[in-house]
């Protein structure tokens, strides 16, 4: 199997002679998409100029132009509900490792830990004491302690996880979180 031209990674497929792994693939299509999109944009500009030009509008098809997807309502998760308010300021896709750490938590028999981390991840998101940029760093520290606490107490990273669960609450505290983030240490083990 070829290694990939980019990375060295396994390559999987073949783009213009040269072998690529699955994440320079994606990297690529997606370069591809954002090229198509500036010409097609590049394209309707051109025909609203020559409109503009004859005084006859709207009679050129125009192309489409993709519009990334943003979303503005309530996101549910399985395990933790964000309010509309708050999706536009936090990293959802911190808030989606979470969630599926937390799955992953009540599947191996502690739904104490999962509500007691879900709730403190929806008091974080909802806090009106932290920034945008401290309610990121501290929704990116709380994924990564759920996922240490969804492994076997023997797998985990002790010294991560301290670590971890010391910032997390001096920051707790600050934003008034402090008496929520005490009653889920205990159940990590610390």
């Amino acid at each position: 199997m070829a290694n990939c031209s980019q990375c060295g990674k396994p390559a999987v497929v073949l783009a213009a002679g040269n072998p690529l792994c699955v994440d320079c693939n994606l990297k690529l299509q997606q370069a591809i998409s954002m090229r198509h999109a500036m010409l097609a944009q590049q394209m309707n500009f051109l025909l609203d100029e020559a409109e503009a030009v004859t005084g006859i509008y709207g009679v050129m098809p125009r192309y489409r132009v993709p519009q990334p997807i943003i979303h503005q309502g309530t996101m549910n998760f399985h395990n933790i509900r964000i309010d509309k308010s708050v999706v536009g300021a936090i990293n959802t896709g911190h808030v989606q490792q979470i969630d599926v750490a937390l799955s992953h938590i009540k599947l191996t028999g502690d739904p104490e830990l999962e509500k007691s981390l879900a709730g403190f991840t929806e008091a974080v998101a909802n806090s009106t004491a932290l920034s945008a940029v401290a309610k990121n760093e501290l929704l990116e520290q709380i994924a990564v302690v759920a996922e240490q606490a969804a492994m076997p107490k023997e797998s985990r990273s002790w010294g991560i996880l301290k670590a971890l669960v010391t910032s997390i609450g001096t920051q707790a505290a600050v934003a008034g979180l402090g008496e929520l983030w005490d009653k889920i240490k205990p159940m990590l083990g610390l």
